[in-house]
C-alpha cells in the first residue's frame, strides 16, 4: 500500500473493504477464471501421470481431455445466455459483499511493491492469517460474518476440469482470477453487508493485526530517516513494534 493508505490504518484502526463492483473497475479480469485464455497454445493437460503407464488411467485422461475439449470448442457468443444468466445470479448474490485483499508470499515480491506499493512509496503490513479474521472480529463483527480464502488461479481447462464455478458458487465472482495475476498470491477475506453502503471501513485490533510494517526496498535512502520519524512515534502510540 502507499503511505496515505497505511496512515489511515494506523489513526483509524480499521481496514477498507472495497465492493466487487469496484474491484471490476481497476481489473476487468476479475472472476473471469482464464476464459479467455488460449489454450491452443498450451495443451490441456491430463489430470493423472503415473509410472509405468497404466492403460486403465490414459483412457480415463484420455475420456477428460476429449470432454474438456469438446467445451472448449463451443463459442463464446453460444455460450452468452448462460453465462449471462449465472453473472446476473452472482451479482443478486453479492449485491453486498465488501472485500479485503492480501499478498501471500513469505519473501519480498519486486511486483508487488512496484504495482501495489506505487513504486518506491510503498509500505506492507505484515500479519498472519489467524490474526487477521480474529483482529476483525475483535473489531465487533461475529465471525460467522466473516468469509475468507486463497483466490485460484486457473487456466479455462483447469475450470472446466476443477468444476470450480459451480462448486464455489456466487463465491467465484471474486475468488477466481486469470492466470496471469497468479504472483499475486491472493489470500481475501470478505464480509456481506445487510445492504448497500457507500464505504465499508471495519474496525480491528491493530495489536493483533500488526506483526510488523515493512518499508519498501525501493523507497529511495534520503527518505527513511524522515519515514521512520513519522511512523515510529504513531507505531508506538498505538502499541506496536516499531
Amino acid at each position: 500500500m502507499d503511505l496515505l493508505s497505511l496512515l489511515t490504518i494506523l489513526q483509524n484502526e480499521t481496514i477498507h473493504f472495497t465492493h466487487i463492483m469496484n474491484l471490476y473497475q481497476y481489473d476487468p479480469h476479475e472472476g473471469t477464471g482464464g476464459l479467455l485464455i488460449n489454450v491452443v497454445n498450451d495443451p490441456i493437460r491430463p489430470s493423472i501421470a503415473v509410472t509405468p503407464p497404466d492403460p486403465r488411467v490414459d483412457e480415463q485422461n484420455r475420456k477428460e481431455i476429449a470432454q474438456i475439449s469438446a467445451e472448449l470448442r463451443i463459442l463464446i457468443p453460444e455460450q452468452l445466455p448462460k453465462l449471462k444468466e449465472k453473472v446476473k445470479r452472482w451479482d443478486e448474490e453479492n449485491y453486498a459483499v465488501y472485500i479485503s485483499s492480501w499478498h501471500t508470499n513469505e519473501i519480498d515480491s519486486d511486483f508487488m511493491w512496484r504495482i501495489y506499493g506505487k513504486y518506491e512509496y510503498g509500505f506492507a503490513i505484515v500479519s498472519s492469517v489467524q490474526d487477521l479474521v480474529c483482529s476483525i472480529r475483535d473489531g465487533g463483527i461475529e465471525l460467522r460474518k466473516i468469509g475468507c480464502g486463497f483466490v485460484v488461479y486457473p487456466t479455462r481447462d483447469e475450470l472446466i476440469r476443477g468444476d470450480f464455478e459451480d462448486s464455489m458458487g456466487s463465491f467465484a465472482a471474486f475468488m477466481i482470477k486469470s492466470p496471469q495475476y497468479s504472483p499475486e498470491n491472493e489470500f481475501r477475506v470478505f464480509v456481506k453487508a445487510k445492504e448497500r453502503v457507500a464505504s465499508c471501513d471495519l474496525r480491528v485490533n491493530l495489536q493483533k493485526l500488526v506483526h510488523s510494517v515493512r518499508i519498501s526496498p525501493l523507497v529511495p535512502r534520503w527518505a527513511l530517516r524522515p519515514l521512520l520519524e513519522t511512523l515510529n512515534p504513531l507505531c508506538r502510540a498505538k502499541g506496536l513494534p516499531p
